[in-house]
């Protein structure tokens, strides 16, 4: 299958866009819960968060880290990152709030020119500190980043009390408006980045409710008028109890932003019980609620990982995986539940460097590359055969199906210790929502195997022998019903 309908277009170093062509990332006016180019064609954010280098010693060796990263990312298909502009390697306030550094700058300057040759688009995070009380904070695990920001405070010769007072003075938002303006004056026409995200999981902040709700909903129109040829968005905690569900619904209703994001992690200790599940629905779940609560924007899944009681460190569960079945659901899931792309994944250096897993990114392009959701008018629906979970896009002309086999799963590999067998002999009814298919072929994303599918009449269709997860393309006569 091809990525040609996924590709962004060529930003490589050297050829400069087009004159008068506006080489950002928009919503679809077509179908507005995707994106596309300025030509229309869509725009599938397949990638992950490289947030910071978390042991890199020295500026050279986290650039090289990078480079090392991008590199292997855009090999193998992938075209979005996020960085997180408040940690040290990027921080513009490194010494003094209000007083910008040219050496962080560059360093950013330096990130987003690898990514403009390599055709990655990125997403910057503006901040993730939750306190700016001036005191040591200990990591949680080895390489976690800090949540403390006293630069801000009064005491360090900052300019607020405390994060309430951060976030609710007029005196305190104007002083922020001009970091956005600096930013601004550096990077409101880059090429290279898809959007600006206001805050990491800002619900977690020393602040009460009120507080960060209020800001977002002024900052995002500022935020807005500084980039205009750029995405903007906000994003809440992971979404693991019925706590975050009223959370997420205040912010799926805020003005200002392009599009809802949500974090879900596997987590022994979440009170939510699909957060213990198969890694397939609980992914699923977290799109299908989001889409349920901003019905006309796009959805992304855009933390998504396995961690220890309440994110107390990387899961265990990674030194079991090597084979990436964690990270092939965290994909596939989201984007055949609705999302506008697949999820994208924490767990950069723990998990997806350290077992060389890239080549899900390409599996999962491959998969999806000649399938345009928005000339399809693509809409998400979900079944269920005894063998079988079947998360499925039904288009005009032409549907995608997800077969994830019920039999396996993370449990049952990881902890049973059982595993995957072939899933062989099995049909499949795909007349669900859709004229009877015409043609059906399939894509195996773990062999990379591909080919047609029998028939076996009455809009059944022989599904090849596969282990944990297969792909369908169906062409019918007709349009989805």
């Amino acid at each position: 299958m091809s990525v040609s309908a996924i590709t962004a277009p060529d930003l490589s170093a050297g050829d400069a866009p087009a004159a008068g062509r506006d080489p950002s990332i928009r919503i679809s006016p077509r179908h507005p819960r995707y994106f596309e180019t300025a030509d229309g064609r869509p725009f599938i954010p397949i990638g992950l968060n490289l947030c910071f280098p978390r042991f890199a010693p020295s500026a050279g060796e986290g650039l090289a880290c990078y480079a090392r990263w991008l590199d292997a990312l855009s090999a193998h298909g992938g075209n979005f990152a996020r960085l997180w502009l408040g940690h040290s390697f990027f921080d513009i306030e490194p010494l003094r709030a209000g007083r910008f550094a040219e050496e962080p700058a560059r360093r950013l300057d330096a990130v987003l020119g690898m990514a403009r040759e390599r055709g990655v688009r990125v997403k910057i995070t503006l901040e993730h500190f939750r306190t700016i009380a001036p005191r040591a904070e200990a990591e949680i695990f080895p390489g976690a980043a800090s949540f403390s920001r006293s630069v801000y405070a009064k005491a360090s010769g900052g300019f607020a009390d405390d994060m309430a007072g951060f976030l609710d003075r007029p005196e305190c938002r104007r002083r922020y408006l001009e970091k956005l303006d600096w930013l601004a004056a550096r990077y409101a026409s880059h090429p290279a980045i898809f959007g600006w995200e206001l805050w990491n999981e800002m619900n977690a902040v020393e602040a009460p409710r009120q507080s960060w709700l209020d800001w977002t909903r002024v900052m995002l129109p500022e935020l807005r008028r500084r980039f205009p040829g750029h995405l903007v968005m906000q994003s809440l905690g992971s979404f693991d109890s019925d706590e975050q569900t009223s959370n997420y619904a205040d912010y799926a209703r805020l003005p200002g932003g392009d599009l809802v994001q949500v974090h879900r992690y596997l987590d022994p200790g979440a009170a939510l019980p699909c957060c213990q599940g198969p890694m397939d629905r609980l992914c699923a779940d977290a799109v299908n609620t989001l889409l349920g609560m901003a019905p006309g924007k796009p959805v992304l899944l855009a933390e998504c990982g396995a961690v220890e009681a309440r994110h107390a460190a990387p899961s265990r569960l990674y030194e079991t995986d090597t084979e990436g079945i964690l990270l092939h659901d965290q994909l596939f899931a989201p984007f055949f539940a609705g999302a506008a792309g697949p999820g994208q994944a924490w767990h950069w250096d723990f998990y997806v460097e350290r077992h060389g897993l890239w080549h899900h990114f390409r599996r999962f392009a491959e998969a999806v590359g000649d399938f345009d959701p928005i000339d399809e008018a693509a809409r998400p629906a979900f079944w269920q055969t005894p063998r079988l979970r079947v998360h499925a896009l039904l288009g005009r002309r032409v549907s995608l199906l997800w077969l994830r086999d019920r039999a396996c799963d993370w449990s049952g590999e990881f902890v049973e210790g059982r595993p995957a067998l072939p899933v062989a002999g099995e049909e499949l009814a795909c007349d669900a929502g859709t004229d009877a298919p015409r043609l059906a072929s399939y894509f195996d994303p773990w062999s990379g195997a591909s080919g047609r599918c029998g028939s076996a009449g009455g809009g059944r269709v022989l599904l090849p022998a596969f282990r944990r997860s297969l792909v369908l393309r169906l062409e019918t006569k007709g349009g989805a019903k």
